[in-house]
């Protein structure tokens, strides 16, 4: 089983997937693309600015936002994952000490705050954390994840960083870490990393997918 009410919205998810893989690379290449044309100096034209420093300063803004989108998009995707197969999580923050004291101030689940700091984490950047806990059957075999998880986003990078810390008992015992980045799907990469199956369900249709 999942915490499915933890999953996104259907619209939601798709527009993610759909940033992650296309929208974010087609921004940067169409700003690109759309000024072009000041790269070469045009007679017709002598007073009109061109070449490199030009079109870096009419690209950037492009540039930024697809990156921007690219990271974003990034970690929510892996987000949306982690937290279907989160018992139970904190918000969303951007330094150690804000997301150590959510973590400290959570009723429902505590986390061995002082295990985590021992073993190291992430300063600074988009910090969320999870407290993964499901099982699933495939045969005769019984799956299970039981780790505590941070995970870190890159501004202007597609990639996402996971500090996994296995837990015994209540207590978190040892530190690894993994990361995503494009090309690869979110949900196949955590299946990877954990040898879990990490799935979507997908509300509107009924279905799953990874």
């Amino acid at each position: 089983m999942a915490y499915y009410q933890h999953a996104p919205e259907y619209g939601a998810y798709i527009f993610m997937m759909l940033s992650y893989f296309i929208f974010s690379w087609a921004i940067i290449i169409l700003g690109a693309y759309i000024n072009r044309g000041v790269l070469i100096k045009n007679p017709k034209f002598e007073d009109i600015p061109h070449g490199k420093k030009v079109f870096l300063k009419k690209w950037a803004p492009w540039l930024i936002i697809g990156l921007m989108l690219w990271s974003f998009s990034t970690f929510k995707l892996t987000d949306y994952y982690l937290s279907t197969y989160s018992f139970e999580f904190t918000g969303t923050h951007f330094t150690a000490s804000s997301l150590l004291e959510d973590m400290r101030g959570n009723e429902r689940y505590r986390f061995d705050v002082e295990g985590i700091q021992k073993l190291g984490m992430p300063h600074y950047g988009l910090l969320k954390g999870y407290k993964l806990q499901d099982s699933v059957r495939e045969g005769l075999i019984v799956k299970r994840i039981n780790q505590v998880v941070i995970l870190q986003g890159y501004p202007f990078l597609p990639v996402a960083k996971l500090y996994i810390y296995d837990m015994e008992g209540k207590n978190v015992k040892s530190l690894r870490t993994a990361y995503i980045f494009f090309p690869q799907s979110p949900g196949g990469k955590l299946s990877s990393i954990f040898n879990f199956p990490f799935e979507m369900f997908f509300w509107g249709s009924g279905g799953v997918g990874a």
